[in-house]
C-alpha cells in the first residue's frame, strides 16, 4: 500500500540522543565479532509468518511460543474469508506450526500470536526483548526477514545498519527493508529484539520499526486478545493546515517550525518560527509520520500541550486544536508541504544526497574503513562515456588487463577507461561472458596493481566496503545471503517488453531491452509474435511463459508480422538478466522511464552471486566489494532493488577471467 505523495509503504506481503561511533579497525573487528555471535543466538526464532493469501516475518520471543510481528500482516480484518486459524509460523529449519491471534494494536502497528503447542511441554527456540528507549541515535543494529515472502533456498535475509531516530513507539534505522519483512525483527548488538519492520517510503535509509517498548507497555492487553486502533499510513502535513497552522522543516528527523500562519491555532498558542518541537501531549515521535498519527487522534476543541525548545530553553505551549481539513481528493493541486516533499524526495534519490550524522555512511563511520580500502588503491579504473561515469573496473595483471561489468561497457558511447594516476586511455576489448555479465579488456599501461582477491567462504553477516576508483570506502554492508545460485540462471530471456492490452492474434512487441537477444538479431518494435518454433502464442502471458522454458543461448526461430511482411527470425536467447520478482522491487526502480539510473540495465541471470545489502548505483558496479580483512571478497555486478546488491564471488571472477584470458590468446 502507498500514499501517493509520501510513498509510504506496508512492508508486508508480497530525541536528544548521542552518537555511537566505532574508532579504528580493531572496531571493526569487534563489530564483526559482535554480528556473528548475535546472529548465531537470534537466527533460530525468526520465522515466516504466512496465512492463506500472503506472507510476512515475525520472531518467536518465549519458550511457549509468543511470537511478534507488525499488526498488518495478520489483520484478519482487512482479508477476503480470512480466519485466525489460517496463520502459521514456518521456522529455518522448514518446521511449520499453526497460530492463534492474540491482540494487535493497530496504532503502532503491533500484533501477538501464539503458537500452538502440538504437546504440554513443546518448547520453542526464542529471543530475548531489549527496550528501545535504551537505544541511542548512531547505535548499529540488524534487521532480519523474508523479503518477497520464505524462499526454502536461502534464510531469512541480513541487514545491518544504524537508528537513526527513535520515539516510543517507533524506530526509524538505514537497515533496508521491503515487502515481506514486515513484522520481522531489529535486533541491537547483543541479539535482543529491539523493534519489528513496519513500513517503508521509497527511500533507502527511512524504514519505520514498531518499537518493543509498544509491547512492553501493552504485553497483558495483547496477550489477552484486545485489538484497538487504526494504522495511519500517510503523513500528509496536517499540520500546515487550520488544525493547527504550523509550516514544518525536517531534517535528521528533527522538525523546526519554519512559519506560522496568521490567525491559526499556533498562533494563538505562541508558536514562534524556529521552534523545535520534541513532543505533543508527553509523547515523542521519530518521524513525519509518526508526528501525524499523534496528531490525528486529537479532536477538534481539544487542548494540545506541545514541549518545544527555544533559543535553548525548553518550554510547553498549550493549544486548542481548530477543525481537521477534509480528505484530499486524488486531483487536488498540491500544497506547499506535497511540493516540498516532492522535491525532498528527488534530492534524497541522488547518488550523492546529503548523508545524515547518524546513517552508516556518514563520513566519521566510512573512516573506519579507510585502511581496509587503502589496499585497494591502484587496483581500480572508472570507465567513462562522454564524461559520465559508466562503471568501475578491476585490474587484474600489472600489464593492463581490466574486468568489468560488460553490458554498461557494451550500451556507452565512445567509452574510455580512467587509469588510478587519473589520465584516461583508450581500450582493447579482449571478450566478454554474456552470463556472468563481465567483460575482459586491455589497457596500454604497465606498473598496475592487481586486485588481492581473499579464498576465504562468504558467509551470512560478513561486514563488507565498496571502494571507489582512488582507493577510498565509500558504500558499506553486510552479506545478506552466502553464494547462491539464481532462478534466473537458468531461464531463457528475449529481452523485451510486450503490450499487455493487445487483443489481435499472437504478442505485441511494446519495446526493447537494451542488450537483449530481440535487439541484437533483429526483433523490432510493433513486431507482433505469432509463434515459437512453429508453436502459436496465444498472448504474451504465453509468450512469457514459454520463452522461459528455453535454456540461455538456445537459438529460437521466432514467426512475426512486421507491417504487412510475415518473416521468421532466429533469435539467440540470454539468460533472464532482468529480475521478475516485482514483489521486492519500488516503482522508481524498474519503470520504463528510470530504466539503468537506480537498477542495473542489467541485473540478474548469474550463475551464482553474493546477496548483499549495498546501495549501490548502477554506475558503481564492475569493481570490487571487499571484507575486513583489506582483500576482494566479490566483483559488484548489479544493484536489482532497493536492498538488493549482487556480486560475483571471487573463485567465479577469477574462473571467468582465465577463460576470457585463453579464449584471447587462442583467437590471436
Amino acid at each position: 500500500m502507498r500514499h501517493k505523495k509520501s510513498g509510504l509503504l506496508l512492508t508486508a506481503v508480497c530525541l536528544l540522543f548521542g552518537p555511537c561511533v566505532f574508532a579504528d579497525h580493531a572496531d571493526l573487528e569487534e563489530r564483526q565479532q559482535q554480528l556473528n555471535k548475535a546472529l548465531d543466538l537470534v537466527s533460530p526464532a525468526v520465522v515466516a509468518v504466512t496465512d492463506r493469501i500472503g506472507s510476512g516475518t515475525g520472531v518467536v520471543v518465549s519458550a511457549d511460543g509468543i511470537v511478534l510481528t507488525a499488526s498488518h500482516v495478520v489483520d484478519v480484518s482487512r482479508r477476503f474469508r480470512q480466519r485466525r486459524s489460517d496463520i502459521k509460523v514456518v521456522f529455518p529449519d522448514g518446521r511449520t506450526a499453526k497460530c492463534r491471534l492474540l491482540g494487535m494494536n493497530r496504532y503502532c502497528d503491533a500484533a501477538m500470536l501464539k503458537i500452538i503447542p502440538r504437546s504440554a511441554n513443546e518448547t520453542f527456540p526464542h529471543v530475548k526483548m531489549g527496550r528501545s528507549s535504551e537505544m541511542n541515535r548512531g547505535d548499529w543494529c540488524f534487521a532480519m526477514g523474508h523479503p518477497g515472502a520464505r524462499r526454502d533456498d536461502r534464510p531469512a535475509v541480513v541487514r545491518f545498519g544504524r537508528v537513526l531516530s527513535r520515539s516510543d513507539q517507533t524506530i526509524v534505522s538505514d537497515n533496508a527493508i521491503v515487502l515481506g519483512d514486515s513484522g520481522g525483527p531489529l535486533f541491537d548488538m547483543q541479539g535482543r529484539v529491539i523493534g519489528i519492520h513496519s513500513m517503508i517510503t521509497r527511500i533507502i535509509v527511512e524504514n519505520r520499526h514498531v518499537a518493543v517498548d509498544v509491547w512492553h507497555r501493552d504485553w497483558d492487553r495483547l496477550r489477552n486478545g484486545d485489538t484497538w486502533g487504526e494504522l495511519q499510513i500517510n503523513d500528509d502535513e496536517i499540520a500546515s493546515s487550520s488544525f493547527v497552522g504550523v509550516g514544518l522543516a525536517w531534517k535528521d528527523y528533527r522538525v523546526r517550525v519554519n512559519r506560522v500562519i496568521d490567525d491559526s491555532p499556533a498562533q494563538r498558542a505562541g508558536f514562534r518560527r524556529g521552534d523545535i518541537i520534541l513532543e505533543v501531549d508527553g509523547r515523542t515521535f521519530a518521524d513525519r509520520l509518526g508526528f501525524r498519527s499523534l496528531l490525528i487522534r486529537k479532536d477538534k476543541g481539544q487542548q494540545i500541550d506541545f514541549t518545544i525548545r527555544r533559543q535553548g530553553e525548553q518550554k510547553t505551549l498549550r493549544l486548542v486544536a481548530g477543525p481537521m481539513p477534509p480528505p484530499r481528493g486524488d486531483y487536488d493541486d498540491p500544497t506547499d508541504a506535497e511540493e516540498e516533499f516532492a522535491r525532498e524526495f528527488q534530492r534524497q534519490l541522488r547518488f550523492d544526497r546529503r548523508v545524515g550524522p547518524n546513517e552508516k555512511r556518514a563520513s566519521r563511520i566510512l573512516r573506519d574503513y579507510a585502511d581496509v580500502t587503502q589496499r585497494s588503491k591502484g587496483s581500480i579504473v572508472r570507465f567513462l562515456s562522454e564524461g559520465e561515469p559508466i562503471a568501475f573496473g578491476v585490474v587484474m595483471s600489472d600489464d593492463g588487463e581490466i574486468l568489468t561489468k560488460a553490458s554498461e561497457i557494451g550500451l556507452a558511447d565512445n567509452p574510455v577507461c580512467e587509469l588510478p594516476d587519473g589520465s584516461q586511455s583508450r581500450f582493447e576489448r579482449l571478450g566478454s561472458d554474456l552470463t556472468w555479465d563481465l567483460m575482459l579488456v586491455k589497457v596500454p599501461a604497465s606498473g598496475l596493481q592487481p586486485i588481492s582477491w581473499s579464498d576465504r567462504a562468504v558467509s551470512t553477516g560478513r561486514l563488507l566496503i565498496t571502494p571507489n576508483e582512488r582507493g577510498r570506502p565509500i558504500l558499506p554492508g553486510v552479506v545478506g545471503i552466502p553464494p547462491l545460485k539464481l532462478e534466473t540462471a537458468s531461464q531463457g530471456f528475449l529481452g523485451v517488453r510486450l503490450q499487455d492490452r493487445y487483443r489481435g492474434a499472437g504478442a505485441r512487441v511494446k519495446s526493447l531491452l537494451k542488450g537483449g537477444a530481440a535487439m541484437r538479431d533483429g526483433i523490432k518494435e510493433g513486431d507482433i509474435i505469432l509463434s515459437l518454433n512453429g508453436d502459436d502464442v496465444t498472448g504474451f502471458e504465453d509468450v512469457i511463459r514459454r520463452i522461459k522454458q528455453f535454456a540461455p543461448n538456445e537459438q529460437i526461430a521466432i514467426r512475426v508480422i512486421r507491417g504487412d511482411i510475415i518473416k521468421t527470425v532466429r533469435v539467440t536467447l540470454t539468460p533472464r538478466f532482468v529480475s521478475d520478482r516485482d514483489d521486492v522491487l519500488l516503482s522508481h526502480y524498474f519503470d520504463e522511464r528510470s530504466s539503468g539510473k537506480f537498477a542495473s540495465i542489467h541485473n540478474s541471470g548469474f550463475p551464482q552471486v553474493i546477496q548483499h545489502d549495498t546501495d549501490l548505483f548502477p554506475f558503481q558496479c564492475g569493481g570490487p566489494v571487499m571484507d575486513i580483512s583489506g582483500r576482494a571478497v566479490g566483483l559488484n555486478i548489479a544493484r536489482a532493488a532497493r536492498i538488493i546488491s549482487y556480486a560475483i564471488p571471487a573463485e567465479q571472477v577469477l574462473n571467468v577471467y582465465r577463460k576470457l584470458k585463453e579464449d584471447s590468446v587462442a583467437s590471436r
